[in-house]
């Protein structure tokens, strides 16, 4: 029942958006998406567009929807080691809190393992922690080895805990960031 209500829901939602005369974001990612494919797989406009762009940078990776995902894997489909384009994501699965919009931290997971499309990642894990008290850095260790999966599990989008250091004597609040980065052609950052 509740699926056919919700079905009713996103029919009614595009009746009213096209009356209005406005989109919402979904819609811009579902027309960029048909957009870029055709049934072959990746249309030409895809092509000319990945081809076109020479640097991406994703910030909140950790968020990334699949839908989200499969946009960007189509943008850089074309693209080959050392043509000197980069792929530049940013994010720390330990604060993927975006679940109820569709967020899937396994992705993120699923790119530093294995790429996205062509393009493979250098992981960066940067842990040393600038805001908080040594003390405070501790307890956050401490708790959160508690309370994350002791291994990242794409499946269950398990993420596991990845200690930080404290670099400064005091501070304000805890920091932690990993990123993942890619320079096709070589190191850039």
């Amino acid at each position: 029942a509740l699926s056919r209500v919700l079905t009713w829901a996103a029919r009614h939602l595009q009746l009213v958006l096209a009356e209005t005369g406005r989109v919402d974001h979904v819609y811009i990612a579902g027309a960029a998406r048909a957009a870029l494919a055709d049934e072959d797989g990746v249309s030409d406009l895809a092509i000319h567009t990945g081809l076109a762009l020479r640097h991406i940078l994703v910030d909140e990776f950790q968020d990334t929807s699949i839908a989200q995902f499969e946009l960007l894997a189509t943008l850089v489909q074309g693209w080959t080691k050392g043509d000197g384009r980069t792929l530049f994501v940013v994010g720390d699965p330990m604060q993927s809190i975006y679940q109820f919009r569709e967020a899937e931290v396994g992705l993120f997971l699923r790119a530093r393992a294995a790429g996205i499309g062509p393009v493979r990642f250098e992981a960066l894990r940067l842990t040393r922690n600038f805001r908080s008290r040594p003390e405070l850095v501790d307890f956050g260790n401490v708790l959160f080895a508690r309370v994350f999966p002791a291994r990242d599990d794409m499946r269950s989008a398990a993420v596991r805990h990845t200690p930080s250091q404290a670099a400064r004597g005091t501070g304000n609040t805890s920091l932690h960031v990993t990123l993942l980065a890619l320079a096709m052609g070589g190191r850039t950052y």
